[in-house]
């Protein structure tokens, strides 16, 4: 079997759904988010990052979501009623990818994105896993608010997030 380091990190990557609170240096963080803007994009404007490293933006975040998600019924509403659940594992770091409305596919050009945010940070030895679970504040009754108070420009709809940290360790 032909291995390299990309294909090695490819391979190794899992999600993670537990995380430290110790911050990513920014220069590890940047060359992420760099590895997301690199992937295929229709063009420049194809998408947008949100990126949310404020501990009480996201944990309003997170409650946020489970109401919301709570709300749809079914699995989510067991899973997300358990006392203590977190969406976000606890992860320092939340980006959010929007993709323009007006771009074809702009679900693929996010989805192209995330990948490589995930190979890059796998890579830096820095733990991720995709989530929806941030992005359903933007299905409630409050969607509007959340998307003036993330910046996410007029005309992108938010369709994917990563979260990004250092795993916290098994117990």
């Amino acid at each position: 079997m032909i291995t390299n380091e990309t294909l090695d990190a490819i391979m190794s990557r899992r999600s993670v759904r537990g995380y430290k609170s110790e911050p990513i240096p920014p220069e590890i963080l940047t060359a992420i988010l760099e590895a997301g803007k690199a992937a295929p994009y229709v063009s420049p404007d194809s998408r947008h990052f949100t990126v949310i490293q404020d501990s009480d933006l996201i944990s309003r975040l997170n409650k946020a979501a489970i109401e919301e998600g709570i709300k749809l019924g079914g699995t989510q509403r067991e899973i997300f009623s358990r006392p203590g659940f977190n969406g976000t594992y606890g992860a320092p770091v939340v980006v959010i990818l929007s993709g323009n409305k007006d771009t074809v596919q702009y679900e693929a050009v996010c989805a192209a994105s995330v990948q490589n945010m995930l190979i890059a940070a796998q890579s830096l030895g820095v733990a991720s896993c995709w989530a929806y679970f941030p992005i359903f504040v933007f299905h409630g009754e409050h969607a509007e608010e959340w998307l003036v108070e993330l910046g996410v420009p007029e005309g992108y709809k938010p369709c994917a997030s990563v979260l990004l940290g250092y795993g916290a360790e098994e117990s």
